[in-house]
């Protein structure tokens, strides 16, 4: 499925095609940046934007070889991603978004805050969610190591198996072919991320969790504190998988708000 994006008020923004935005908010006050999982595309975040206050913008990071950019290479490493999202970010000149990143979206996020760090678009707060600490990477339950050797179906059902892709999905072989390149790539990338404990970046890190994930323990997420110069991680856990979100999606907005706006004013609440 396919919806309207606006990219921006000019032609050079237009042009963008890193960045989705469906639901524009003319002089809404704060800006929430989506980095999506492995295997996902931005109009999977498309629900999420519609359901939004109307003082919060949802913008999506579109990574390549997918939907709208169904027939581009697809990115080779989480480097490669955050330096196209942090260029194009920088082009829009954001006033302090707060970036919410899920699954691997996590880590690209991290890494494109790290790039803007110094920059007038450095993200206010950083949400990680349903993944484990970047330094925490090699560790972590669910690495997609042997992606390149497996089978379509096996690569497939992973995605699956998550909660990331509609089971009817799974059943037209056209949209799998068509898919599991960016797929393959995705995994591939975070196969090959490493980052050193002592990394961080300078906004606060909040970390979303669902309790009955089994790929990313809620013991792990506090080690997301490591890589937050501005103070220990604040963890907030909800009932569901992975995808927790979608089975009790009042919880996750009714915080997701909090956060983004006392964020953005540069405060914090238990």
């Amino acid at each position: 499925m396919t919806h309207d994006t606006d990219s921006g008020s000019g032609s050079d923004r237009a042009k963008d095609l890193w960045i989705r935005r469906f639901h524009p908010r003319r002089g809404a006050e704060h800006t929430l940046v989506c980095f999506p999982h492995a295997g996902g595309a931005a109009s999977y975040y498309h629900a999420l934007s519609a359901a939004l206050d109307p003082d919060v913008e949802l913008l999506v990071i579109q990574y390549p070889g997918r939907e709208n950019r169904l027939f581009e290479e697809p990115a080779r490493s989480v480097e490669a991603l955050a330096d196209a999202a942090a260029r194009s970010l920088t082009a829009r000149e954001l006033d302090r978004p707060v970036f919410f990143g899920h699954s691997m979206g996590a880590i690209v996020a991290f890494e494109t805050a790290r790039r803007l760090a110094r920059t007038a678009s450095r993200p206010a707060a950083l949400v990680a969610s349903a993944c484990a600490a970047p330094s925490h990477h090699e560790a972590r339950a669910d690495r997609l190591d042997g992606a390149g050797e497996e089978t379509d179906t096996e690569v497939l059902a992973r995605i699956v198996g998550l909660g990331g892709t509609d089971l009817d999905v799974a059943e037209h072989a056209e949209l799998i072919r068509l898919c599991l390149p960016a797929v393959r790539a995705d995994f591939a990338a975070l196969e090959r991320y490493r980052v050193a404990p002592d990394v961080t970046v300078p906004c606060p890190v909040t970390v979303f969790a669902g309790d009955e994930d089994p790929n990313v323990p809620v013991a792990d997420a506090g080690l997301w504190s490591r890589h937050s110069a501005a103070g220990p991680a604040d963890v907030h856990v909800f009932e569901g998988d992975h995808f927790y979100f979608k089975a009790r999606p009042e919880p996750f907005l009714d915080l997701l708000h909090r956060t983004v706006r006392s964020a953005r004013k540069g405060v914090a609440f238990a």
